[in-house]
């Protein structure tokens, strides 16, 4: 099944994005930028959803380590945040990066997480 990694600390908007994704994929959740490394390796997600402002490591520094490790460099990152121009500055141009800002339309990041997800298998089956 197609997987979703949420890197959100805001408990309510957190549930909020488990509860609208899970029906359609499979949600796991983390609250602190720095267990997102962990949650990566344990098991690579289809999609990671980044929030800017986490403790431990900021949405940066987690956007950072995955554009940087060969490992995860083909993850989808969807920047959902309050402060979308700072996440803008970090935008991926090559397609695999979106920014969304709080507060969202729920049915707008169900396309938005449609279309990353449907882009990037179309650059998986090309490779």
């Amino acid at each position: 099944m197609t997987s979703v990694l949420i890197a959100e600390d805001d408990p309510a908007i957190a549930t909020l994005l488990a509860d609208t994704l899970s029906d359609r994929l499979a949600t796991r959740v983390v609250a602190n930028g720095a267990l997102v490394p962990d949650a990566l390796a344990a098991s690579r997600p289809d999609l990671l959803v980044l929030d800017l402002s986490l403790p431990g490591l900021s949405g940066l520094d987690v956007f950072d380590l995955v554009r940087n490790d060969p490992a995860w460099q083909g993850i989808p990152v969807l920047f959902l945040t309050a402060d979308p121009e700072r996440a803008r500055r970090a935008f991926d141009p090559a397609g695999a990066c979106l920014v969304m800002g709080k507060p969202f339309d729920v049915d707008e990041l169900i396309a938005a997480v449609d279309g990353m997800l449907a882009l990037s298998k179309r650059a998986e089956a090309a490779a």
